[in-house]
């Protein structure tokens, strides 16, 4: 399954890269493995239920750039929480109509609020999707499964940039 997605995340890497948001690997916080797992299953339970209640197949442009925004903040959470020793709160707030809260510093939240990067990885994984509009039938997979890697790398990516933005405010790791 991962070599059908390289794909996805090469062209989410390879627009963050383009874009100025990462420059070099990206950088994994092991500490941080477990609650992106949590959050991961918590999304894909809670899309599950909206789809379910929507009586719908797929997400919307809106809805999914919600998500990309849902899980960028929730990235800049989980690295704030990280480096202050608390812990992040799982809750499906904004997760489809675009009103998600974001809690991290005061300092981090204004610079990340400057980034484009939520709408920009929307795009470039909406670009994919219309270049491969068979890839889920041709593999027989749930279309949920590639928009969900897509928001993996983006969570990575933000875990990153987030974390960037506090060592430059003089936290220490």
């Amino acid at each position: 399954m991962e070599e059908l997605f390289r794909e996805i995340a090469l062209s989410i890497i390879n627009c963050a890269a383009k874009n100025g948001y990462i420059d070099g690997q990206i950088a994994v916080i092991e500490e941080l493995t477990g609650y992106e797992k949590e959050l991961f299953k918590f999304m894909m339970i809670e899309t599950r239920k909206f789809l379910d209640r929507e009586n719908k197949q797929d997400i919307s442009g809106e809805e999914m750039i919600s998500l990309f925004t849902y899980v960028f903040a929730k990235a800049a959470e989980a690295a704030g929480c990280w480096v202050t020793g608390q812990t992040p709160e799982l809750s499906n707030h904004g997760m489809f109509d675009g009103k998600i809260p974001m809690y991290s510093d005061d300092k981090v939240m204004a610079y990340l609020k400057t980034l484009k990067l939520p709408s920009d990885l929307a795009k470039a994984f909406s670009a994919w999707s219309h270049e491969n509009p068979d890839f889920c039938k041709n593999y027989n997979i749930d279309p949920v499964l590639p928009l969900f890697e897509a928001l993996k790398w983006t969570w990575r990516i933000a875990i990153n940039v987030t974390i960037c933005q506090l060592e430059k405010q003089g936290f220490k790791f």
